[in-house]
């Protein structure tokens, strides 16, 4: 039978669609109902009715000529192109969210630009407060429909875009509702990853040139980036004449480079976008199933926007943390005051950046820390200066900020600039600016559009443009020469100023939360920390920070704990869940193990197997410290004696502690004993209790174990230290330094003292190396950059030759380059910017703990 689809377009002149056909809308009775509104009501009218009673709950005076005239021009701009029903569709999802609880963020992108967005509470920014721009969200010239055969068709490369942040552990069930709502018209949608000019250079240089690792990324680094995009082969031989020199003596590589560049590489799903169908998907374009059976569009997102809706919905675990800690704290988000200094006075000195949303990151931090933003508008200007392009302005921005003096650059666009400096640093700026000198707001967009995008046929019409209108309103010629620069020149920086808004109303929350009540933003944030690709380098970061605010984190205990992190007095306790090793499907058997009486390891052993604990599971917890209170210190012998213990029948555990009680022996003696003895101790039964080739039997699969503990049994506490790093993410029971500080003539230091030292001090310090690189400088010189971390923080470091010495290739040459997880000391002093260490001696230190068997079998070989 053929499709509704096929049936429309039966000829082949016509089989293209026209553009996007929204899905139906449907509005339920009590929907209707709720929102005061009759049922024979238009969607319009039940939009506008959304409208006037999102106002009363936000407290919004629609009398007011700015609201009314405004919600007044939106909502006619909207019914005009056809997009009430794409309004509704994201309200309908974004409501669902609101009604079950799920949380929203204020607003992404564009669309925090819009008064009906804001009233129907799709976002939580208020347009007109911070002077946002509907016409940047939906431009009126722009937007285009059809009229095909009784239907409205939008052209959907411009239809509106609503993006939506949504708590990241609750994005799933807002991709079921939508699913369900709209039953076999939905799914992910295909990305297509390209070959870029580096990765073409790289493999090509590998393979055709034969260059070893440090030669091609010394190639490859020579490869500029412009405004944080790779350039391309041809812009790279225009602009740096290094890979030029490279690409001249290697012209058969670069050929085989220019033909691969640009090929599409491999597939994968978009991370946040959905489409959404009018009707079933498969007949408006093929579909394709994920190794877990998503149904994916084997069209990429360019061509589904051509045919269908495209729903973004990125989990975002920022909110998940703001709203948790809300909730113990007994508050809503939208109660926080961004709009009062307090909430900004953290910013004035911050050293305790993690979990600040959009601050954290390194780059943006250090923007922060020049800054220092007092309120909201400042802190959006962090936002939008930590890009690159942008980066250049920090200084002037800086300076502003201090001073309130900057360069005007035309009295005319005073007002359009001072705010920020007298940087057009917002898209929103420009917009204004052309406004300034005689456009409306909607050709302003036009404007920056036909700019940003380098739309080169149509750029000489609009400068001519801008050229008239000066003309026409008595304004000199310079004043369109300066804004005709500015929209050139800002294309490669200026920022959407709503979204900047909204991630910095995200941001200020963050900071209100931590610095207000730090031990709930930290309970919040360790109990995401499982959500993150490394759960322990999170827990990492968290720990470095906790003694800045007076709390520790407490060791996992198998009663103390609860499974989750949990509050514990002043302090916050790790959760049992979130030891590495522990399963989701071991908490039911953990829940029995709490629960078991037992005082001393064997009963231990007993409890884990009768409750269903396998022994991988049994170490980790052992290893953790988390059976501290009852077995051993020496976690590493407890390991070994579990593991032989596992190897034991029943009837040979029995016997084991029965012998153990009555001779006050353990469980190694015994096993030893049972070989002296020739064999002949006799068990419970009065039968052997070993026998000679069952002994062999357990010694071959204990001896690898064995060999292990005397490897580990070298320094308990470094042991215990490495165990707890690597399934917990900190060291509880001691430090790095302490573990390995023996020289009083280069006593170990930490990051710490690294900050409080003077830049002439030569001081010792010990690492756990967390990234590792060679490379060579411009100049030729072989460098290791090294990033690396302690307890209580984090710092680059860099080893190099120089004109005094090659220091770097004599590491080289004894193969002495750390590796990622490796423990270095490093005796060297600040960098002249203060950042870094410059390396005078390193030493890769080759002490080695074992947690698992393939480990020990890998590195024996």
């Amino acid at each position: 039978m053929q499709s509704k689809f096929f049936q429309d377009y039966s000829s082949y002149d016509d089989c293209i669609p026209p553009g996007v056909l929204l899905p139906q809308i449907n509005i339920s009775a009590a929907q209707y109902d709720f929102f005061n509104c009759d049922d024979t009501a238009t969607n319009f009218e039940f939009l506008e009715n959304l409208c006037k009673f999102g106002a009363k709950n936000k407290l919004v005076d629609l009398k007011k000529p700015e609201y009314k005239k405004r919600l007044s021009y939106e909502l006619r701009v909207l019914d005009k192109l056809g997009f009430i029903d794409y309004i509704l569709l994201n309200w309908d999802i974004l409501n669902f969210c609101h009604n079950t609880g799920i949380p929203t963020g204020p607003g992404r992108g564009s669309a925090a630009g819009s008064l009906v967005l804001f009233l129907i509470d799709v976002t939580k920014v208020d347009p007109i407060k911070y002077d946002l721009f509907f016409e940047r969200f939906v431009s009126e010239s722009r937007a285009k429909k059809t009229e095909h055969k009784g239907k409205t068709y939008l052209d959907g490369s411009l239809l509106a875009d609503i993006d939506n942040d949504i708590a990241y552990e609750h994005r799933d069930k807002v991709i079921k509702y939508i699913e369900d709502k709209y039953p076999n018209k939905t799914a992910k949608i295909l990305t297509l990853n390209t070959l870029s000019s580096k990765l073409c250079v790289r493999e090509c240089g590998k393979i055709v040139s034969l260059l070893n690792e440090t030669d091609v990324n010394f190639v490859t680094s020579h490869i500029p980036k412009n405004f944080g995009k790779v350039c391309s082969i041809n812009e790279s031989l225009e602009t740096s004449p290094k890979f030029k020199e490279w690409a001249d003596a290697n012209e058969k590589t670069l050929s085989i480079c220019k033909k691969l560049e640009g090929l599409n590489k491999n597939c994968g799903v978009h991370p946040s976008g959905i489409a959404i169908s009018c009707q079933d998907i498969s007949d408006i374009c093929p579909t394709q199933t994920t190794n877990e059976g998503s149904l994916v569009t084997a069209y990429d997102m360019n061509w589904v926007s051509e045919l269908m809706v495209k729903f973004d919905i990125l989990g975002l675990r920022t909110l998940s943390v703001i709203h948790n800690t809300c909730n113990l704290i007994g508050i809503k988000p939208e109660e926080i005051s961004i709009d009062e200094d307090e909430t900004f006075y953290p910013l004035a000195e911050l050293d305790s950046p993690h979990g600040l949303f959009q601050i954290e990151a390194h780059t943006n931090y250090s923007v922060c820390k020049k800054i220092k933003p007092r309120n909201i508008e400042e802190l959006s200007a962090v936002i939008a200066l930590a890009r690159p392009g942008a980066l250049d302005f920090v200084d002037s921005y800086s300076e502003y900020r201090q001073t309130s003096n900057f360069q005007l650059i035309h009295e005319v666009f005073e007002e359009e600039l001072s705010y920020t400096g007298g940087i057009p640093l917002y898209q929103e700026q420009l917009m204004k600016m052309a406004v300034r000198i005689g456009f409306t707001l909607d050709e302003a967009e036009q404007l920056r559009r036909i700019v940003g995008k380098k739309k080169v046929k149509e750029m000489p019409k609009w400068k001519k443009k801008i050229e008239k209108k000066c003309e026409s309103n008595n304004l000199d010629k310079e004043v369109g020469e300066i804004l005709w620069k500015v929209a050139e020149d800002s294309a490669n920086y200026s920022f959407n100023k709503s979204h900047s808004i909204s991630y910095s109303m995200l941001a200020a929350w963050t900071i209100y939360l931590k610095f207000k009540y730090p031990q709930e933003f930290f309970l919040s944030l360790l109990r995401m920390s499982n959500y993150e690709p490394n759960p322990q380098l999170e827990v990492s970061n968290i720990s470095k920070e906790l003694s800045n605010f007076d709390i520790k984190l407490l060791p996992p205990n198998l009663i103390k704990s609860d499974f989750d992190y949990s509050i514990d007095n002043k302090n916050i306790r790790y959760g049992l869940s979130s030891i590495k090793g522990i399963s989701e499907k071991t908490i039911e058997p953990l829940k029995l193990f709490r629960g078991q009486e037992a005082v001393s390891s064997f009963e231990i052993f007993l409890s884990a197997k009768h409750c269903g604990i396998n022994i991988g599971t049994l170490s980790s917890l052992i290893q953790a410290g988390a059976l501290s209170d009852t077995v051993d210190e020496d976690r590493a012998k407890c390991v070994l004696e579990a593991q032989l213990f596992n190897l034991l029948t029943d009837r040979e555990k029995r016997n084991f502690i029965s012998i153990s009680q009555l001779q006050n022996k353990d469980l190694f003696q015994i096993f030893n004993e049972i070989k002296v003895s020739n064999f002949d101790m006799k068990g419970d039964d009065n039968r052997s209790l070993v026998k000679e080739s069952r002994y062999q039997t357990i010694k071959k699969k204990y001896e690898p174990q064995k060999a292990i503990y005397y490897k580990n049994s070298k320094s308990q506490k470094f042991a215990n230290w490495y165990f707890e790093k690597n399934l917990l993410g900190f060291s509880y029971s001691t430090r790095l330094k302490n573990v390995f500080n023996s020289s009083k003539q280069y006593p170990l230091h930490d990051s710490r003292d690294f900050r409080n030292c003077s830049s002439r001090d030569s001081l010792k310090y010990i690492f756990t190396v967390t990234f590792s690189k060679k490379e060579k400088s411009r100049n030729g010189n072989l460098y290791i950059k090294l990033e690396l971390e302690d307890e209580v923080g984090s710092l680059s470091a860099i080893l190099c030759d120089t004109s005094r010495g090659k220091k770097c290739t004599e590491y080289l040459k004894k193969n002495e380059v750390p590796k990622e997880g490796s423990i270095v000391t490093v005796l060297g002093q600040k960098t002249r910017d203060g950042d870094a260490i410059f390396i005078d001696r390193m030493k890769v230190l080759d002490e080695m703990i074992y947690m698992k068997l393939s480990e020990y079998k890998q590195d024996s070989v």
